[in-house]
């Protein structure tokens, strides 16, 4: 499973819902970038996160539907910072992304008049959360398990995805800065986290 089909699976509710509406598609695009990668399609340049921009390194088919929807969309990044491209939550996976868990049979669509939904229903997401509450009581997350982690703290809702983590005694400040040095290298966490920051600041200062 990739990525951004886990954590699309984390951060949607029992009812089909997200967890993080404004910040769904965002989420999504820093996951699928490091897909991606991994894939050898994309590269991201190694510079601090107001610098990095998206390389792209590879071309052709990659064998999996989700990420092979996305490479016309990849031009239009080349060359685009980091930050930027997360911001506008692209590359856009979302419907890629839920039409192939709907095939694999970790989400089942349900229609109501103009309503569509897609709820969980695999054993996927039970899954997801008890390797991620494993992982974040653990001394050496994997490089995905820290994305995970680090999108969903940047997203303020790891408590709510992963309600038994967390060290005995360990308090929301200390889990929070300690999901903090855990994460601080990820360049794609930290888009993630400058989006959530100045969508936070405007909103405060519209209000």
């Amino acid at each position: 499973m990739l990525t951004s089909e886990k954590l699309h699976l984390l951060l949607t509710r029992e009812d089909g819902r997200s967890l993080s509406p404004s910040h769904h598609g965002v989420a999504l695009a820093a996951a699928v970038l490091a897909d991606l990668r991994d894939a050898g399609i994309v590269s991201l340049e190694d510079a601090p996160v107001s610098r990095a921009r998206v390389l792209v390194t590879g071309a052709g088919s990659t064998d999996h539907p989700v990420l092979d929807a996305l490479l016309p969309e990849l031009d239009g990044l080349r060359g685009k910072k980091v930050a930027a491209v997360v911001g506008k939550g692209r590359p856009k996976a979302r419907k890629p992304v839920v039409a192939h868990l709907v095939e694999t049979g970790e989400l089942v669509e349900h229609k109501a008049l103009l309503n569509t939904r897609h709820t969980p229903v695999g054993p996927g997401r039970p899954a997801l959360v008890a390797g991620l509450t494993s992982a974040l009581d653990g001394d050496s997350p994997s490089d995905e398990d820290r994305l995970l982690l680090g999108v969903l703290h940047q997203l303020n809702v790891l408590r709510r995805v992963l309600p038994e983590a967390g060290a005995e005694g360990e308090s929301r400040r200390e889990q929070s800065r300690r999901l903090e040095r855990l994460t601080h290298d990820d360049l794609l966490v930290q888009a993630v986290g400058r989006t959530v920051s100045t969508a936070a600041a405007a909103a405060a200062a519209a209000g």
